[in-house]
């Protein structure tokens, strides 16, 4: 990484406190439905968010324009897009009422920067990346979509400059989604932000410059670090993975090597290897690191443990569930459902949001997921507090 930066991000852990292997919290009162995370512009499915500086940054996967006559989305399709919110004066999520869009006034979370209609993850050339959606012209598709928020390794806390990963799948899909190649390559990409001044002309919706970094970081005989999401504490990146077959491993990296997969080591058997595993070894799979699904997975200073909050293997609604762990390796507790949000039928990609927290203290969470209908994707945003 560039040496402009001066500070690595990390939580510190101090066993004690909350810090224990059985530890699920409970819900205090009744979680606020604070209406959707809303672009007036753009379509956006399956939304992601990190805390950059004193904004949030937001990846999502397939975006479309919306047409302005009619409020539905148009083509283009492109396979991710990204965005920022605001925090209000408070240091809370700048929630606004009747938000102008053309589908209508919605309450929410504004969204807001400069797509052009180009996916803000490149696709290689090999992904027919003359499509911004990445379709093929036998019907296929490459599905560039992170599944996870981008990891913040460094952080300038006088410039306010990130550096930040994310590691994404190519997935290949058939016209109905199936997938082609169910344990496929992974992509490492790298996100730098420097924040902006007017005084230099620049705009505030310019968005985070990404570049691709190794687009076969993880070959398909590899366990997919990374992708399933990841912690950084006391100076180390704690990657997750999860293959087809529903396993969850880990993997973990000084936080300033990350492009370095020498220095990589696996947890495998109940301990720490360099020799990287193969997708299907045994001996990986972590007992209750998560409820089987896309979800976050973060660190609480309050309770001093790791968190992993998402949706549980086969669920097709917004049902969330907790597990904690002392360490990122474990013993995590049993996953537990804490939450059931309202849905159309079907509701995916649950997220939690700890960056959009005040601060390290604040005992609470946001919620996201996402549901659909003709007119497009939506994603609901809820605040949960904890006893």
């Amino acid at each position: 990484m560039s040496p402009r930066f001066s500070s690595l991000l990390a939580a510190s852990v101090a066993l004690g406190g909350w810090a224990r292997a059985d530890f699920i919290p409970t819900v205090s009162g009744t979680p606020q439905v604070l209406g959707n995370v809303t672009d007036p512009t753009i379509n956006r499915d399956s939304c992601v968010s990190v805390r950059f500086g004193d904004r949030t940054f937001w990846t999502c996967r397939d975006s479309q324009p919306y047409d302005s006559n009619t409020g539905a989305p148009i083509l283009p399709v492109y396979s991710s897009s990204a965005s920022w919110t605001d925090f209000n004066s408070s240091g809370q999520p700048n929630i606004q009422t009747g938000i102008q869009s053309a589908q209508g006034n919605q309450d929410g979370l504004l969204c807001y920067g400069e797509n052009n209609q180009t996916p803000f993850f490149p696709i290689i050339s090999s992904e027919c990346s003359d499509n911004s959606a990445g379709a093929c012209s036998d019907g296929t598709r490459w599905a560039i979509w992170p599944d996870s928020p981008p990891l913040v390794t460094e952080a300038d806390i006088n410039t306010g400059a990130v550096g930040a990963y994310t590691w994404i799948h190519q997935a290949h899909l058939t016209s109905s989604l199936v997938p082609l190649n169910p344990d496929p390559p992974t992509t490492l990409y790298l996100i730098l932000y420097t924040p902006t001044s007017s005084a230099s002309g620049a705009s505030s919706s310019a968005l985070p410059t990404v570049s691709i970094v190794n687009d076969n970081f993880w070959t398909a005989d590899q366990f997919p670090y990374g992708v399933y999401g990841g912690v950084v504490s006391n100076g180390s990146a704690y990657l997750y993975g999860q293959n087809v077959a529903g396993a969850v491993g880990l993997a973990k990296v000084p936080a300033g090597s990350i492009q370095d997969q020498t220095a990589y080591q696996y947890y495998v058997n109940g301990a720490w290897t360099s020799t990287a595993p193969g997708v299907n070894d045994t001996g990986i799979n972590i007992e209750n690191a998560s409820a089987g699904g896309q979800g976050t997975y973060y660190f609480s200073s309050v309770w001093n443990l790791f968190v992993w909050i998402g949706q549980a293997s086969g669920s097709i609604g917004a049902d969330f569930y907790i597990t904690t762990a002392p360490a990122p390796e474990g013993p995590w507790a049993q996953p537990t459902k804490f939450y059931s949000g309202e849905s159309n039928g079907l509701a995916y990609s649950l997220q939690a949001h700890p960056g959009l927290l005040k601060d390290s203290s604040e005992n609470a969470i946001y919620l996201s997921w996402t549901t659909s209908n003709s007119m497009g994707y939506y994603t609901t945003l809820v605040y949960v507090e904890w006893e």
